[in-house]
């Protein structure tokens, strides 16, 4: 009887500590997820400069082949890769897009109060008076830090979301115009042969 009563004491212990707030737990988790929040953003900004540069090499393969190609086979040649030029050079647009500086949606939701002070461009418009201001109010309660946090890594992930979208759909236009200039050629082709 002893030892069930003492291994049920351990038990209810260890049960009443995982209950308990951890505060490490809670610092190692806003750690990692802002982490991999900025990891992302930095992995969206890279795949948006792979679209970016391959997109521009067949940009300018594209307008060179338009410009050297014989006036006989010009039509053809034409209208292939001038779907490929268009959509390649959209995909360039949404791929920049998606590159640029992003901003932190706290300011745009009404409801929000979120300032956004822990980024550097909502916090560059203060005056040193107004960001310690700001900084000394997050400051006094440990709970308004953990806030703070908390709106920071939803707002940045908001940005991140976005991002990819953008990014997505300049993929997407890419592989469009991809798949057409090749249906185009292959239907072109068999036409000429047949």
């Amino acid at each position: 009887m002893g030892k069930e009563k003492q291994l049920h004491e351990e038990i209810k212990l260890k049960k009443e500590k995982a209950d308990k707030y951890d505060i490490r737990g809670v610092q190692t988790l806003l750690r990692t997820l802002s982490r991999n929040h900025y990891n992302l953003l930095k992995m969206v900004d890279n795949k948006a400069r792979i679209v970016l540069t391959v997109n521009s090499i067949i940009t300018s393969l594209l307008l060179s082949i338009l410009y050297i190609a014989p006036k006989t086979q010009g039509f053809k040649i034409e209208l292939g890769t001038r779907i490929l030029l268009i959509c390649s050079m959209l995909s360039m647009v949404f791929a920049l897009l998606s590159m640029l500086p992003h901003r932190y949606f706290g300011k745009a939701y009404k409801r929000s109060t979120y300032k956004g002070v822990l980024y550097a461009e909502n916090f560059s418009s203060l005056s040193l008076e107004e960001f310690k201001s700001e900084f000394k109010r997050i400051m006094e309660k440990g709970q308004t830090i953990y806030d703070e946090m908390i709106h920071d890594i939803y707002f940045l992930g908001q940005t991140i979301a976005l991002k990819q979208k953008i990014l997505l759909l300049s993929v997407a236009i890419f592989l469009v115009g991809l798949l057409t200039a090749i249906v185009y050629s292959l239907v072109n082709g068999l036409i000429a042969f047949g």
